[in-house]
C-alpha cells in the first residue's frame, strides 16, 4: 500500500495528525509521502517601475520559505519515529493537483485545514480524515461500514478492502435503506471477498443519520463512507452527513466519492 499524508503549508504543522498518519504507516508497514502544498493563488499584477517582478518575487520566496518549514517538520517527525519517507512541494491549490496525483496513491492521510471530503472529490484515490485526538495503535480491532447502496459507498468499500481483512469486527450499518436486499447485498459482496461483516439497519427518525452513524462507530478503529450523496457546495451551505461527520466524527474516517 502507498500512503501519502497532504499538508497545508499555509498553516501551523498538524504536529498531531501528522503523528497519527505516521502511526498508521508503521501499523501498515507502508512508506509515507508528505505531499506539502501552499494552497495560496499566486496572481500577478503589473505595475510601474518594476512592482510586478518585485511582488512576484516576494510570493514565490514567501512560499518556498513555508514549503521548505514545513517539509523539516515533516522529515524531522519522520526520521524520529523510524519511518521511511518522500516528500513533493507544490504551488497552489492541492485540489488542482490532486486528479493527477491520486493515481500513485492508494491512501491520502488529509490534515485540517484541509477537507479529506472534498479531496476524494477531486481524485481517485481514498482519503484518511483524522482527529486531532486520534490514536492508530494497531489498527486492527474494529471497522464500521457506512452503507447506503451507492457509487460512493461502494467506492469507499473497495478502496477499505485491503484493510478491511485487517479487522477482527467488520460491522456494517445502513440509515433509512432505500431497498430491501441492500443488507444482502453487501453482505454476500464482502462474503465473497472473506470478510464476516455484522449487519444493521435503522431508522433515522427523530435522530440523524450522521448522528446514528457516529454512534456506531464510536471507539472504533476506522468508518468507511461514501462522500457526498450530493453536490459538495450543496452540503458545505446547507449542511448534510458528510459535513456533520467531518466537524464532528472522532474515529477515523476513510472517504471515496
Amino acid at each position: 500500500m502507498k500512503l501519502a499524508v497532504v499538508i497545508s503549508a499555509g498553516h501551523d504543522f498538524p504536529d498531531k495528525q501528522v503523528t497519527a498518519a505516521a502511526q498508521l504507516a508503521t501499523a501498515l508497514d507502508a512508506p509515507i509521502t508528505g505531499i506539502i502544498t501552499t494552497e495560496q493563488g499566486i496572481d500577478y499584477y503589473p505595475m510601474d517601475d518594476g512592482g510586478f517582478a518585485d511582488v512576484a518575487a516576494a510570493t514565490i520566496e514567501d512560499a518556498e520559505r513555508r514549503i521548505n518549514s514545513c517539509v523539516d517538520a515533516f522529515k524531522t517527525k519522520c526520521a524520529g519515529l523510524g519511518l521511511a519517507q518522500e516528500w513533493y512541494g507544490r504551488h497552489g491549490f492541492i485540489q488542482q493537483a490532486w486528479p493527477s496525483l491520486s493515481p500513485y496513491f492508494d491512501l491520502a492521510v488529509v490534515t485540517s485545514p484541509l477537507s479529506a471530503a472534498e479531496l476524494a472529490n477531486a481524485g481517485i484515490a481514498a482519503t484518511l480524515q483524522l482527529h486531532n485526538d486520534s490514536v492508530i495503535g494497531s489498527f486492527d480491532k474494529r471497522c464500521v461500514i457506512a452503507w447506503d447502496g451507492s457509487m460512493a459507498s461502494g467506492r469507499a468499500v473497495r478502496a477499505a478492502m485491503p484493510l478491511l481483512r485487517r479487522f477482527a469486527q467488520v460491522e456494517v450499518i445502513m440509515v433509512d435503506a432505500k431497498r430491501r436486499s441492500v443488507s444482502t447485498d453487501i453482505g454476500s459482496y464482502l462474503a465473497a471477498n472473506g470478510i464476516t461483516a455484522t449487519i444493521s439497519s435503522d431508522v433515522s427518525g427523530d435522530d440523524t443519520v450522521a448522528g446514528l452513524i457516529m454512534a456506531q462507530a464510536n471507539g472504533a478503529d476506522l468508518l468507511v463512507m461514501g462522500a457526498y450523496g450530493g453536490s459538495v457546495i450543496f452540503e458545505r451551505l446547507f449542511g448534510g452527513v458528510t459535513e456533520s461527520i467531518q466537524a464532528d466524527c472522532k474515529t477515523p474516517v476513510l472517504y471515496a466519492h
